[in-house]
This record gives structure tokens, sequence and C-alpha cells, in this order.
């Protein structure tokens, strides 16, 4: 648990840096997940955050909450925040992150812990909030037009994008194929991550930061070099989807 946390620490660290560099008016600029802005994206990450800490405490509260109110969960966090400034959107997530890393260590690596969508394991919980800082991020970075600094933390946002394949078919509507998928991506070191066996029909190439992007629906799969050989390597690319709820709307191509 010491080294997702540690990872899943740093991925926050990061992204709170960039939010400190920006002055306030921008923190109302729209992202590209419409009609959320840079403060709501960060309300909401705090938000879950606070979640996840609740659970590790074992209060379910937030999820009754969540089985009354339906989809409209996610904007309860949202508009928490929209009363704040931004300074004190970010001292709420600072505060409730925080505690989320002690409640974390002290959590059992083997323990099953309650989620929305489905029981997930300590480490795979730990790993998921990875993936929704980073996502999320990517939202706000987009807002501001910055680029972002990708590191090798990407190898928990693609393992938790492998994961989730059959969920992504589930949500879509399709059929879970039997066939499998080879996965060989670049991270940012260099280093090659790989999921699946060798030697499948199905093969997908390229670099890390853009099957992340595509993987939590940031990025059109046409905007990206990725390398994708068979009929369900590409169909997956299509449906790919690592957060919990119905299906996306995706992103529409930019070029």
């Amino acid at each position: 648990m010491k080294e997702i946390v540690g990872d899943l620490r740093a991925e926050q660290e990061s992204l709170d840096a960039f939010l400190s560099t920006l002055k306030d008016s921008q923190w109302d600029l729209p992202t590209p997940a419409i009609p959320w802005t840079v403060k709501d994206s960060v309300s909401h990450i705090a938000y879950i955050d606070d979640v996840a800490v609740a659970t590790c405490k074992g209060d379910n509260s937030y999820f009754e909450l969540a089985f009354k109110v339906g989809m409209t969960f996610n904007e309860v966090g949202v508009e928490k925040g929209r009363s704040m400034k931004p300074s004190e959107v970010l001292a709420w997530w600072r505060k409730s992150r925080e505690t989320m890393y002690d409640d974390l260590l002290k959590t059992d690596p083997k323990a099953r812990l309650p989620w929305f969508s489905l029981p997930m394991g300590a480490r795979a919980f730990a790993t998921a909030r990875i993936m929704e800082t980073w996502a999320h991020g990517m939202d706000c970075y987009d807002a501001v037009g910055a680029k972002p600094v990708f590191t090798d933390r990407l190898r928990h946002v693609a393992y938790m994008a492998c994961q989730a394949r059959p969920f992504a078919y589930q949500v879509h509507g399709l059929p879970v194929p039997a066939d499998p998928i080879r996965v060989e991506i670049i991270l940012p070191s260099g280093a090659v991550w790989t999921n699946g066996p060798e030697g499948v029909d199905n093969v997908i190439q390229g670099d890390a930061a853009e099957f992340c992007q595509v993987a939590v629906q940031r990025r059109n799969v046409k905007d990206t070099k990725l390398q994708i050989k068979g009929t369900e390597a590409q169909r997956f690319m299509e449906v790919a989807q690592t957060y919990a709820g119905p299906a996306g709307p995706g992103r529409q191509p930019l070029k």
C-alpha cells in the first residue's frame, strides 16, 4: 500500500502545484467536461476523496445518498465548491486527501472496500483515485490551454483501463467478447508497459498518455497515433471507460 499511496500523493500534489499557479478567474474557465469549470472539477475530486475517507472508516452514508439521488450525486461536491473561493477549494481538497492517505495506509491491502459500482481491493481503490485525479486534471489543463507533464504513473491509469474492459462493454450494452487484447505502450521514461497475452490477433500499441487519454474519455482515438490491430481492439478503444456510471459521451475528434 505504501507504494501505491505514495504515487497517489505524487499525482495529486502535481495537480495541486499546477492549480496553485492559476489566477482566480481561471478557475471559472469551462472545461471540455461540459458544463463543469476548473473549480467544479477540483471540487468533485475533493468530494470523492471525502467519500473515500468515509469508506475507509466504514461509513456508507455517501452511498445511501447516491442511491437516493442517482446521477445527480456527481453534482453534490460541485455545488459545495461553487460557494467557495479557489483557495478554499484547495484547502478543502488538501485536508481531505491527507486524511485519505493516512486511512489508506492503515487499510489491509487485501481488504475489500465498497464503492459505487462494485467493491474493490484496497490497492485497486487507491489506483482508482489516481485515475480519477489524472482524468479530471486533464480537463483542468485543457481548460487553460496548458500541457501537463506526464509521468510513469500513467501505468496505474492503463492498468485500470485494462481491468475495466468488461465493464466498458457492459455499460455500452455490448456483449463482453472472449477475444484477449494485448496492450503495449511506451511510458514517458521510455519503459514499455504491457498487458494481455502475446501472439493474439488484437493489439494496441503506442504512447501511454494517448492510450490513457482515450481510456478516460479525454481524447477521441481518432486524434491519436495509436496503432490498433484487430476488430475487438478497435471496438475497445471506441467504448473504453475507466470510471463508474453509465456510458459516457466520449470526446468528439479535434481534427
